[in-house]
């Protein structure tokens, strides 16, 4: 029956989505639902009989004859049977103890798997996600569920059918479909007792048609005018309320609420009677307030808040005016002072000694009225006296006094032990609120600040978690402040000014506060914080590291004039860098010198933003910030970095000898820039001198005896020194596609002008580096690795060479369009890769390497495919025919000479 219920309900929902299709659909995913449904539980069933019937694996027995084996289990059912005795001799009494011995395991197994023997438990199912749906479709009396959904959208067909095709009164539709409302309420009331679930369901269904009929006789057809459309809905939701009190039915009460808060939104006539709306809400309020009274349904008495505020909110927002305050006033006291006493209505029931608060996963409803109310509140306040001097200043200090009044009254009362607390801490946040509301803004947030790390120190010394707490908030408060103060004041106009100083007693707070973690958390104090409260101390670190760098950014931007601004910003960082060294190293923190972590990729970020501008690094301030930059990281890596873990220290190391390098090639390039132009090889070769001579430096042996190399070798001689290579490799790749050769006024000479051999330098810079200690241990499993970048960059080398030589010698462009469409540069090209591949294969040929020669076979294929696609567009030509011909010459050397080498030699020479 559920199946079919399940079938139809799929069927109508999807024809009332899309007709005769949508109801097959419907229909079908319905009938999927359900199999899946039956799979699983058939799937499970399976399971669990076949755990519960599992034999229990007898234990090892000792060889012998299977009648003997079963002796022990039949002899307490069968007489003794005359069996006849072999013709040997006895075996000897030895082995009788161990045979004894087994026959009573068999027996002991036997009974352990006897029926008497209770089943194991089976095993604790994995929650199903599907299960709360799964138990409203087919738990309880699914049958009444699916037949009110059915008649619900029945009824919506007919209403529709019959203004299509009857011609009857739509005033007499309408009444025929509130009728079967009616008659469904009042078979739900007569069942009330004897089928109390059936009952709730009728009847909630009939309160959802009856509004449902009210709003489209108004909206839809205009039948009924606004005042009696009105009065009905509000009768409805009383109706709704009243049976759910009688019947104790949340649902219901839930149905009756929703429909009273939408009833006025639904026949907005956009009047604007906000004293009307307003008087309705409280009067529906005076009602959720009344059964709060009786019962205990929290999501009752949230809809109740949300659909007051939130219709209140919006009227604020859009529709209020200053004339309107008296009244708005009065409304928002009545709604404060009603929910507060709603909020204590289920509090009061332990203390005169009924059950508890039920549902203790409900927590979080109560904690919206008892911190959302006065939140909200105290915002639609602002938003009345916000005119007004002092308005919102003496409105928080109403609000701090009404709370702390409230806690005074609930301190007597055990019961109410967790409301008191929540009392007590809005009435000190609205007692703080006081501050900034009646002094200036900035003055407030380093009043919080100092305030916040005071409750911080007290809560600790008098073991009190909320006075924590409220010192934790008011440290991140203060950061709103000072984002009011920016916004209201400007930016300063003073070097130092009142952002500056209570930016810094901010950060300094901050900082004291993590400090008091810090020493409280430590062991033996007297006041050691929960584990969890331990993260206090690196967030407060990384508020007071976002103070200064807010402080610094305002700053900068007021007084510091744009083409300086990087050099103050690398000032800056290297400031706070050395401050955190300091309290490290005075004050034995380790988490404070944890910031200092960014000080190497912050000034890396400046170096490879000075890369992307072209920039000269000394100029605009550099020639003191830069070296500032580098005593601070000289600083850090001395004093601080020794205490973090490997990895952070290894890598703060390898960051600065890169930034060391970039600086070097930036300022190299900065002064050869000007020798030439662009495309010459001047510029390139300004970029080459210092990570090179880092390369060449780095990994020798000696140099790991220096400082501050020695404190991390490997960060410097296999890091730093990998990712050199990397650099110089693709600056070669790089210079050779980007420069043309020329060193005017120097001569262009093939492999002896500037740029060639700046470019040996640099994959021999590689190829020593590839050989040293370091990148021998690390490279392990792949040591070819290196050699094979090598060879790619010397071919590609190869042919720039090749392509300069046709550029300076036969005139052709160095542009990629004219070497595409010259024929020698392409000959040129076919020979010089036939040539490589044969002495790539002819050198592994005679060192019997099988993956080279290999290599060089595919670039031999490469030569021939591009004889078939290129070449062959001008075989009426002699560079063409020079091309086929030297080719071909070529692979005939080639295969003379070069054979692919045999495995077996490959496994010797190994």
């Amino acid at each position: 029956m559920p199946s079919v219920i399940a079938i139809v309900v799929g069927g109508l929902i999807g024809a009332a989505w899309s007709n005769a299709f949508g109801a097959l659909v419907g229909a079908a995913l319905a009938w999927l639902l359900l199999r899946v449904d039956r799979q699983e539980r058939l799937i499970a069933g399976l399971l669990k009989t076949q755990r519960v019937s599992a034999p229990t694996p007898a234990p090892v027995r000792a060889p012998e004859p299977p009648a003997r084996a079963a002796e022990p289990e039949f002899a307490a059912t069968m007489p003794p049977l005359e069996m006849p005795q072999p013709a040997v001799a006895a075996p000897p009494m030895a082995p009788i103890a161990p045979r004894a011995a087994a026959a009573a395991a068999a027996a002991t197994a036997a009974s352990a798997s006897s029926p008497g023997r209770p089943p194991r438990p089976p095993p604790v199912p994995r929650p199903d996600p599907l299960a709360p749906l799964k138990a409203w479709l087919f738990g309880g009396n699914t049958i009444v569920k699916a037949g009110v959904a059915i008649l619900f959208v029945g009824l919506a067909f007919l209403a529709k059918f019959a203004s299509e095709h009857v011609q009857v009164p739509v005033e007499l539709r309408l009444a025929g479909i509130g009728a079967v409302a009616i008659a469904l309420l009042v078979v739900g009331w007569r069942l009330r007792l004897a089928r109390p679930g059936y009952a709730q369901v009728l009847q909630g269904g009939a309160v959802a048609v009856l509004y449902l009929t009210l709003f489209v006789a108004f909206r839809f057809y205009g039948v009924l005018a606004v005042g009696p459309v009105f009065a009905l809905m509000v009768a409805v939701a009383a109706l709704a309320a009243a049976l759910a009190v009688l019947q104790n039915a949340r649902a219901l009460a839930t149905i009756g609420a929703l429909g009273g808060f939408a009833a006025p939104l639904l026949i907005s006539t956009g009047s604007g009677n906000h004293v009307a709306l307003f008087s309705y809400y409280l009067v529906l309020d005076a009602g959720i307030a009344a059964v709060a009274w009786h019962r205990t349904w929290r999501s009752l008495n949230l809809i109740g808040f949300l659909g007051t505020f939130i219709v209140a909110s919006a009227w604020g927002v859009l529709k209020y005016r200053p004339e309107n305050y008296a009244s708005s006033q009065g409304f928002l006291i009545a709604f404060f002072l009603l929910f507060t006493a709603i909020m204590l209505m289920p509090l009061r029931r332990p203390e005169e000694g009924q059950a508890a608060v039920p549902h203790a996963s409900d927590a979080w409803l109560q904690a919206a009225l008892l911190f959302g109310l006065p939140t909200i509140a105290f915002v639609l306040q602002h938003g009345l006296v916000r005119d007004s001097e002092y308005g919102t200043a003496i409105s928080a200090l109403a609000l701090a006094g009404f709370y702390i009044a409230l806690a005074s009254w609930m301190r007597r009362r055990p019961a109410l032990a967790t409301a008191f607390e929540g009392s007590l801490a809005v009435g000190t946040v609205f007692l703080t609120l006081v501050i900034p509301f009646a002094l200036d803004a900035h003055s407030t947030a380093g009043a919080w600040a100092l305030e916040g790390a005071g409750l911080v120190w007290l809560g600790f010394k008098q073991s009190r978690g909320l006075a924590r707490l409220f010192g934790y908030a008011l440290l991140v408060l203060a950061g709103g402040a000072m984002l009011h103060a920016r916004d209201r004041w400007g930016a300063p106009t003073a070097i130092i000014n009142a952002a500056l100083i209570n930016a810094a007693i901010a950060a300094a707070a901050s900082l004291a506060a993590a400090l008091f973690v810090k020493r409280f958390a430590e062991p033996g104090s007297s006041a050691s914080p929960p584990r969890q409260e331990a993260l206090a101390e690196p967030l407060l670190i990384a508020w007071a590291t976002l103070w200064l760098l807010s402080a610094a950014a305002v700053q900068i931007d007021a007084f510091v004039i744009g083409r300086f601004e990087w050099a103050a910003w690398l000032a800056s960082f290297s400031g706070i860098a050395l401050l955190y060294a300091l309290l490290r190293v005075r004050l034995a923190w380790p988490r404070v010198g944890l910031p200092a972590m960014a000080h190497a990729p912050l000034h890396l970020l400046g170096a490879f933003y000075c890369a992307a501008l072209l920039t000269r690094p000394l100029q605009d301030g550099g020639g003191w910030a830069w070296p500032l930059a580098l005593l601070a990281h000289g600083v850090v890596l001395w004093r601080v970095a020794p205490h973090w873990p490997a990895l952070a220290r290894d890598a703060v190391h390898a960051l600065g000898a890169l930034i060391l390098a970039l600086l070097g090639a930036l300022q190299g390039r900065a002064i050869s820039a000007d020798w030439g132009d662009a495309a010459s090889a001047w510029p390139w070769l300004g970029w080459l001198f210092a990570p090179a001579a880092l390369l060449l430096f780095l990994p020798r042996p000696a140099s790991a005896l220096r400082w501050p190399i020695r404190a991390a070798a490997n960060a410097y001689q296999w890091t730093a020194c990998a990712l050199l290579a990397a650099g110089l490799l693709l600056w070669t790749l790089l210079a050779n596609i980007a420069s043309n050769g020329s060193a005017s006024p120097l001569p262009h000479v093939p492999l002896l002008n500037p740029l060639d051999l700046g470019i040996g330098v640099a994959l021999v810079a590689v190829l020593i580096w590839s050989r040293s200690e370091a990148a021998r241990a690390e490279l392990g499993r792949a040591p070819a690795l290196p050699l094979a970048l090598l060879g790619g960059a010397a071919f590609v080398w190869l042919n720039a060479i090749l392509i300069r030589g046709f550029h300076h010698y036969g005139g052709v462009p160095f542009r990629v369009d004219a070497w595409m469409h010259s024929l020698r540069v392409q000959t040129g090209i076919t020979l010089l890769w036939a040539a490589t591949a044969l002495v790539l294969m002819w050198f592994s040929a005679r060192r019997a390497m099988r993956l080279p020669w290999m290599i060089g076979a595919v670039l031999l294929a490469a030569v021939v495919l591009k004889l078939l696609l290129v070449d062959q567009s001008g075989t009426g030509t002699v560079t063409r025919i020079v091309s086929f011909i030297g080719v071909g010459l070529l692979m005939l050397v080639i295969g003379y000479v070069a054979p692919l080498p045999g495995k077996e030699k490959e496994h010797v020479s190994a």
